[in-house]
């Protein structure tokens, strides 16, 4: 069954791979990306476009912290390829988030490839265009609503050891089903549920990946592990400066310049906004201190 699914979803998993390697490729070439900030906007709003449009609607490619919990299951009980495989689009997905993770964090698929996680950003990105004041989120509040999806997280797997039926109900926390699998139709309940997290993330960017995404939770744990840190900072930030914190999607910098990776989408506007001379304080300073001695 699994080779006759691989068969048919070839053009899927072709398309899949596609935008694995555009996604490798922009990580890889960040350094380059970063000091052009036009760019780094437009293909960010472009591939985010793409993530939501051919991953989530056209693909169904949406991971759940359920595959999370099944993956935690089959380790205890007798792990079986043939039990993932039969999903070439969601394999081929883990696959690429569990390397990515080794290297780049959560981020490569929270703040890239998640449709959802797309949506909502593209949303925010509209509705600040439009005019929408942004809500900041008072550091010491936004640390204490971190619990909510860690909690969401653990309650869903310790749940499944009970009754996997309670804890995939349990799961519907998650809106992707709704706004993805199923493309909004859905008994009006689900929807509204949807609507008012998008809702949220209108005035809150990433209101739903900050403090309710139980996938995000459970992806933050093993990402502890990644070999690499490709996120660069300045003995001066968070002393002498607090601008990338402010720029933060998701508040992930704290307030002494330190990015905290299980929070960290891996979007790249701190390193953006620390490479940009028209906006760091410390570049502007510099520039001005040589050119005094020039």
């Amino acid at each position: 069954l699994w080779r006759q699914a691989w068969r048919d979803k070839r053009p899927a998993v072709a398309a899949v791979g596609a935008m694995l390697v555009v996604l490798t490729l922009i990580l890889f070439a960040q350094e380059w990306i970063i000091r052009r900030p036009g760019l780094w906007r437009r293909g960010r709003a472009i591939y985010l476009a793409a993530a939501f449009l051919i991953l989530g609607i056209g693909l169904n490619g949406q991971l759940s912290v359920v595959q999370v919990v099944a993956f935690v299951h089959a380790l205890l009980t007798g792990f079986r390829w043939e039990t993932f495989l039969i999903e070439p689009v969601i394999f081929t997905l883990w696959g690429f988030v569990a390397l990515g993770m080794l290297f780049w964090g959560r981020g490569v698929w929270c703040g890239w490839l998640c449709p959802f996680g797309a949506l909502q950003e593209l949303t925010n990105i509209a509705a600040q265009r439009l005019g929408v004041r942004q809500i900041a989120v008072p550091q010491a509040l936004h640390e204490r609503l971190w619990v909510i999806k860690y909690t969401l997280f653990v309650a869903i797997l310790a749940l499944s050891f009970y009754s996997m039926h309670d804890a995939i109900l349990l799961a519907e926390a998650e809106p992707f089903k709704t706004a993805i699998s199923l493309r909004m139709v859905r008994a009006w309940p689900f929807v509204a549920f949807v609507l008012g997290l998008l809702g949220a993330g209108l005035v809150i960017e990433r209101f739903y990946c900050r403090y309710v995404c139980a996938l995000g939770a459970g992806l933050a744990l093993p990402a502890k592990l990644k070999v690499f840190d490709w996120l660069k900072r300045r003995p001066q930030c968070g002393r002498e400066c607090r601008l990338c914190e402010t720029k933060c999607t998701v508040g992930a910098i704290d307030a002494i310049g330190r990015i905290n990776a299980n929070e960290c989408v891996l979007c790249l506007r701190c390193q953006v906004t620390m490479n940009d001379a028209g906006q760091c304080p410390v570049l502007k300073r510099r520039a001005r201190v040589e050119g005094t001695l020039q």
